[in-house]
């Protein structure tokens, strides 16, 4: 639970009062995080700052020990996480994957003690499938455009990552950055305009956006920035919903990378989902290419050239504190013995 001590520090706009009364975490909805801490950051007083993305990278990245403090990604969790436990398992991603992270927060409607918990536990469902489908909004989408553009019109190179539902959000947002840039740039009615800026745009985000996606669910992602779509086999929500290489193929985007893991979870099982088991195959991937862990330039590159050796559940030795991040205890039954 977030204290009153670090929710104080959000200005929320008035129409949003009755539901972070109802809904109290929604009081943290697009706002920026250091997991570490768990401190927030009010994002439009972090966008007022002489330098938005060096007060990210100084004051708000958590940095896993040792790091030299040199690459850090904003990350949009997926569904049914409250702050703290966002964060918590974004300081495992951190460190397994040797980079810094800062959360923009993608707040729950879950709450601790619900009136109705029957119909809690659902909301952050349908609330998923609206996203999905373009009919509800969130301020995810909107911070994480203003953010992109930001990048884009000061040249600074950005990196996103995103998890689930945090995937569908940020392939909103991508789109959200692009139309507001042509608009931006352009009168209403002027095409051939809008179709120079709709280039310079997708140009310069090949060379400043770079997108990490963890079990994606979203079909159509706007050119311009570079993607990697990460999942195990089995995961259901990118092989119903999301973009796989067969679908690429169709959208003729060949410019969407993949790197899919090899099955580990019984057909079926929705742990293939869990971005816990993800990140430490990817982590033990970089060790088995000689990459440095957290290099994901060098990973892009063999990614690229098709000389990628992906991990497999056996190849990663499995810490004992995965039975504190799996969805079923069932699931450990799919790993090699964990380590003490």
């Amino acid at each position: 639970m977030i204290g009153e001590d670090k929710a104080d520090r959000i200005i929320s706009p008035w129409w949003r009062f009755p539901l972070e009364i109802l809904f109290p975490d929604k009081k943290f909805d697009g706002q920026l995080q250091n997991p570490g801490s768990e401190r927030l950051f009010d994002f439009d007083n972090v966008m007022a700052s002489k330098s938005p993305i060096a007060k990210i990278a100084q004051d708000i990245v958590y940095y896993p020990e040792n790091d030299k403090g040199e690459l850090f990604g904003i990350f949009i969790s997926g569904l049914g996480q409250r702050a703290s436990e966002s964060s918590k398992r974004s300081r495992r991603y951190a460190h397994t994957l040797e980079t810094g992270i800062v959360n923009m927060n993608n707040a729950t409607f879950l709450k601790i003690h619900p009136i109705f918990a029957f119909i809690n536990r659902y909301l952050d469902w349908i609330n998923a499938g609206l996203d999905r489908i373009s009919l509800s909004g969130s301020p995810v989408i909107e911070n994480a455009a203003i953010l992109i553009n930001y990048a884009v019109d000061n040249n600074i190179n950005l990196n996103f990552s995103g998890d689930s539902l945090g995937t569908i959000l940020l392939a909103r947002a991508i789109r959200h950055a692009k139309r507001k840039f042509i608009n931006k740039h352009s009168l209403m009615f002027d095409f051939p305009t809008k179709k120079i800026q709709e280039q310079i745009w997708e140009n310069r985000t090949s060379q400043l956006i770079n997108v990490f996606a963890f079990g994606n669910g979203y079909l159509k992602w706007v050119k311009g920035p570079n993607y990697i779509m990460v999942y195990i086999q089995g995961d259901p929500l990118p092989e119903k919903f999301g973009i796989t290489p067969a679908k690429a193929i169709k959208q003729k985007r060949g410019d969407i990378k993949f790197l899919i893991f090899p099955p580990i979870f019984p057909q079926g099982s929705f742990e293939a989902h869990n971005m816990m088991f993800t990140t430490e195959l990817l982590r033990q991937t970089f060790i088995k290419n000689n990459i440095d862990v957290g290099d994901f330039m060098g990973l892009f590159n063999k990614l690229n050239q098709g000389i990628l050796e992906v991990a497999t559940v056996n190849d990663v030795p499995w810490s004992s504190d995965m039975k504190n991040y799996v969805w079923s205890q069932d699931s450990l039954k799919s790993l090699p013995p964990l380590l003490p």
